[in-house]
């Protein structure tokens, strides 16, 4: 039904995409994206030395902490409770709530940072920066922030396809006119407009699908005058203090090696900025992985919330256990592949100026397939709402993170950072597995010893290729990893596709 057609006072609900058609339009987008990721990362490292890449990265950090800090974490609540509010027609009361105060969050950060320019500045890049940086860092987090704020919203409801274009098109620009502006003037500072002027364009998408579709549900209904604000945040600030305590927890995670390598590794600033780049440019590829996995994870929150809401536990543990069994496999197919493709990559279009890089990549990929694992399984306390034990679980690891990297760091420099973070990475990871358990998503000793699989990849690729293939004869001959129900359902997703394209199989077990 068109909504234009529909009174604004009258109860609208629109169910958005299916969760199949959801996840197949974000895997083919977001194929083609990784690609167009991939060749920008490449293009990035051949036109920055490994100091300035080094820099670039550190910025990147600074926005991946930045956002949920200055936004107070309350969006993230929309894959959680779009569906509750839109229920009880509620939904504009909570949206106009919910905007009100990130803007307040995002004022004060952005303010903040102005007013002390060189501390940030130290804090950031281990030097100081002229102050026109210093606003061009503000003006990407604000643009950044927006972008993230109608993605989250977009995605809450469930119009997958619109946020599959969005984040294509921030690839897309941020690739086109990034590499551009870099071959005229190859300096990363070229970049901060360059990313700020693709996340404003990758917004649009979102927010023509927002207001042709949703407008009539932002308003405020003819019941809202029992709406009860106070009950509103008693009911969503637990969920988003939370939330915002595990967004900067595992943005912490993500980023605490890189400024532990600036800060511990001895010599000038400088050589802390090319260790990083080095580390930035040794992840290039295994980001490809935990980008694939972050799309993953925010389709799959709004969904599995919506199960719960049905009452249907099973359908949700079920869903989790396959998706986990099929990215823990999937991903160690690609991390094989990638590391085939390595030695080319880096002679040819680095030529060789990534060394390091290259020699930290087999663990940084087992790295990213961990952290893919928990993005994913991480849904499942977030639907129903143990954001506290989630951060819980998530300090422990991050205290884990910061002790071993401060030993192996000045013991074994960039590889001791990497292997610091992998193992905090496995720690956190089994300690969500059993934290799912424990609240009645048992996923079994089969998902467990496959989440264990990426620990071959960091012994190379031909490794990790016997012990896939012992894998896949066990899990096809015994029900040890896959039950009989498991493996027909892989045959029924894949057989039909594989025919049409003149491969005939009675199925994929051997």
């Amino acid at each position: 039904m068109s909504f234009a057609a529909v009174a604004p006072g009258e109860s609208i609900r629109k169910s958005g995409d299916t969760f199949a058609t959801g996840v197949m339009v974000m895997l083919l987008l977001n194929l083609i994206q990784r690609l167009i990721g991939l060749l920008r990362g490449l293009g990035f490292c051949h036109f920055l030395s490994d100091v300035e890449l080094g820099q670039w990265a550190l910025v990147n950090s600074f926005l991946m902490i930045g956002v949920p800090i200055a936004v107070l974490g309350l969006p993230g609540s929309f894959g959680r409770f779009v569906e509750t509010f839109r229920s009880r027609n509620q939904l504009g009361d909570y949206f106009r709530r919910v905007l009100a105060a990130s803007a307040c969050g995002l004022t004060i950060a952005c303010t903040a940072i102005l007013i002390v320019p060189q501390q940030f500045s130290w804090l950031l890049f281990r030097e100081t920066t002229s102050y026109g940086l210093v606003v061009w860092c503000v003006v990407t987090l604000i643009g950044l922030t927006v972008y993230s704020f109608v993605h989250e919203l977009v995605a809450s409801v469930r119009e997958m396809r619109a946020v599959s274009l969005m984040q294509f098109t921030q690839s897309v620009v941020f690739g086109v006119v990034g590499l551009s502006v870099l071959s005229v003037r190859p300096s990363w500072g070229m970049l901060l407009p360059s990313f700020t002027i693709a996340c404003l364009f990758a917004t649009l998408p979102g927010l023509v699908v927002l207001l042709r579709s949703y407008r009539y549900e932002f308003r405020r209904t003819a019941n809202a005058g029992q709406f009860d604000g106070r009950a509103l945040w008693a009911r969503i600030l637990p969920y988003a203090v939370a939330l915002w305590v595990m967004n900067l927890l595992s943005n912490l995670f993500e980023v605490s090696d890189r400024y532990m390598l600036l800060h511990l590794i001895p010599g000038a600033e400088q050589v802390g900025q090319a260790m990083v780049g080095q580390y930035h440019c040794g992840r290039i590829l295994p980001n490809l992985l935990t980008s694939i996995a972050l799309m993953l994870g925010g389709v799959l929150l709004p969904y599995i919330s919506a199960d719960w809401e049905a009452g249907q536990p099973q359908r949700i543990a079920a869903r989790l256990r396959q998706i986990m069994q099929s990215v823990s496999i999937g991903f160690t197919l690609l991390a094989i592949a990638g590391m085939c493709v390595a030695p080319l990559l880096f002679h040819y279009g680095f030529h060789n100026r990534y060394q390091q890089a290259e020699a930290i990549l087999p663990i940084s990929m087992t790295q990213a397939i961990w952290v893919s694992l928990f993005i994913v399984a991480q849904s499942y306390l977030l639907c129903i709402e143990r954001g506290k034990r989630l951060a819980a679980l998530m300090v422990t690891g991050l205290l884990l993170n910061l002790v071993l990297n401060w030993w192996l760091i000045q013991q074994l420099g960039l590889f001791g950072a990497v292997l610091a973070t992998s193992t905090a990475n496995l720690f956190t990871l089994l300690l969500l597995l059993w934290q799912m358990s424990r609240h009645g998503c048992s996923l079994g000793w089969g998902t467990l010893a496959l989440c264990l699989t990426p620990l071959s990849v960091a012994a190379g690729p031909v490794v990790a290729t016997i012990t896939l293939l012992i894998i896949v004869a066990i899990a096809g001959r015994t029900s040890w990893l896959l039950s009989p129900n498991d493996r027909q359902q892989i045959d029924s997703a894949i057989l039909p596709k594989l025919e049409r394209l003149g491969i005939r199989l009675r199925t994929l077990w051997p």
